[in-house]
């Protein structure tokens, strides 16, 4: 699916398993995640690699955007949810402001519900694109499993992040109680 942007350059969105993403692609996505975060690693992901990416390319093969996306099965109080995760969405500089981002969110929401999604999970230092994207934060106190450059160094929490934001997939309400991430922080 391809729509061009204001300056008619083409920007096609996809889908991608994380392990066909090619070797000269992750060297693509690196460069992208470096230039976004600072202090990102070099490799092109942040703890470990995602379940798949989403992915919106120029006409000329470049990364405009991208957004990791993880499946997870967590526990909020008693109750056993299935997630979805975003992770390191961003887009290159030169490509922002042209609704990208809102365009990967949109894609995901939509494989969400239609795989049977209880939520949408992430965590925003800065929440604005997120909320306007139908995303709400929430105070529930988390428990995850800290990883650091390929090793794991114990658990975190249980601790209000400040930044945990839920979208719901389906027609279930978030649930109350402490969240078991059953893994490392999105």
């Amino acid at each position: 699916m391809g729509e061009a942007g204001a300056d008619g350059e083409v920007i096609t969105m996809s889908r991608v398993a994380e392990t066909e993403i090619s070797a000269d692609l992750h060297g693509d996505l690196q460069l992208l995640l470096q230039e976004c975060f600072a202090g990102y690693p070099d490799r092109s992901y942040f703890k470990l690699p995602p379940h798949f990416r989403y992915l919106a390319m120029t006409g000329s093969g470049g990364v405009a955007a991208q957004m990791g996306v993880e499946y997870r099965i967590i526990r909020v109080g008693d109750t056993v949810v299935r997630t979805f995760g975003v992770v390191d969405l961003c887009a290159r500089e030169s490509q922002r402001s042209r609704g990208l981002a809102g365009r990967l969110l949109a894609d995901v929401t939509e494989l969400a519900r239609s795989c049977g999604m209880a939520f949408i999970i992430l965590f925003a230092d800065d929440d604005r694109l997120y909320a306007r994207n139908g995303w709400a934060q929430v105070t529930n106190r988390c428990t995850w499993v800290r990883i650091d450059d390929h090793a794991t160094l114990g658990l975190a929490g249980p601790a209000d992040t400040g930044a945990m934001m839920v979208k719901a997939a389906g027609e279930q309400a978030w649930p109350k109680g402490d969240v078991d991430l059953l893994g490392h922080l999105f």
